[in-house]
């Protein structure tokens, strides 16, 4: 599964992260401005990767 967090990498464009983990799993990754929370989901995007859920922005 490649997942896309909504933050963008550094070209400007969304991250793009793999991970073998079902949709619902609370993954956390690192950035340059510190740890991201993020539920994986099984929305499809138009490219074929899934989208990530930013769990930071409400806990």
């Amino acid at each position: 599964m490649v997942l896309r967090p909504w933050f963008p990498g550094e070209d400007g464009q969304p991250q793009h992260l793999v991970s073998t983990r079902p949709a619902g799993t609370v993954v956390t990754h690192t950035a340059a401005n510190g740890p991201k929370h993020f539920e994986l989901t099984g929305a499809v995007l138009p490219d074929g990767t899934f989208a990530a859920e930013p769990l930071h922005r409400f806990l």
